[in-house]
């Protein structure tokens, strides 16, 4: 059994490396597209996780917001580095203005965390993009070089069919290769940004309880939370 699995392995690497060295020169950047979209997956991946796009920090401060104790969580959250931070920092700095003038900044804010959580998935859609059309283009080249050499031999004979069905199949390589790094891409790229959204919208929900609170004057705040308590 283990003879048998190894000889397996040794066989499926050896096809491996045979199909990606028949491709020619451009299955390289091909494979260099296959490791952006992995760099680029693994760095998002980290990045779209909820602890850091709305760490708990940023909760509790909501909270000390609503309880109209935003001065003492202001100075800490202009500091931190959270998605989430930026926005209802932009919020505190409107504190105290109208409703629609703080909505309208942690929106703005909002939005622009949006588009850079977002910023990678554009690498990766582009890698999707470019991996099958490099692979069209060895195709493409592949097959001129084949008609090149049925040329040479003269078209008829058995040796040039020959000659030209197998370089038809090699040619074919690099689309093969092109789509099998294209599609994963394209797939990896649609789940990220739907998590993107999803987080978006997650913010978006935890930070709505201060904007009311931020846009009234502090005095009125600390009355309206004290007023909370005392009932």
């Amino acid at each position: 059994m283990a003879m048998a699995m190894t000889s397996f392995q040794e066989s499926a690497s050896t096809t491996v490396g045979e199909f990606f060295a028949a491709g020619g020169m451009l299955m390289w950047p091909i494979l260099g597209c296959s490791v952006v979209v992995i760099g680029l997956g693994l760095e998002r991946w980290l990045s779209l996780r909820r602890a850091r796009v709305l760490p708990q920090v940023v909760e509790d401060a909501v909270e000390q917001v609503v309880q109209g104790r935003a001065s003492v969580i202001a100075a800490g959250i202009a500091e931190a580095k959270a998605p989430a931070a930026r926005v209802l920092a932009a919020g505190l700095r409107r504190r105290g203005h109208l409703l629609a003038d703080v909505e309208k900044a942690m929106e703005d804010t909002l939005r622009e965390e949006s588009a850079k959580l977002r910023g990678g998935v554009r690498g990766i859609l582009l890698m999707a993009s470019v991996a099958p059309l490099l692979g069209l283009l060895g195709t493409v080249l592949g097959i001129a070089d084949a008609f090149a050499a049925v040329e040479q031999t003269g078209l008829g004979k058995a040796e040039s069919s020959e000659a030209l069905a197998k370089g038809i199949k090699v040619a074919l390589y690099t689309t093969i290769f092109g789509l099998f790094v294209a599609i994963p891409a394209t797939l990896l790229a649609a789940w990220l940004q739907a998590r993107a959204r999803k987080l978006a919208a997650t913010v978006a929900a935890a930070l709505a309880p201060a904007v009311e609170a931020l846009a009234q004057p502090p005095a009125a705040a600390t009355e309206r939370a004290g007023g909370t308590h005392a009932a």
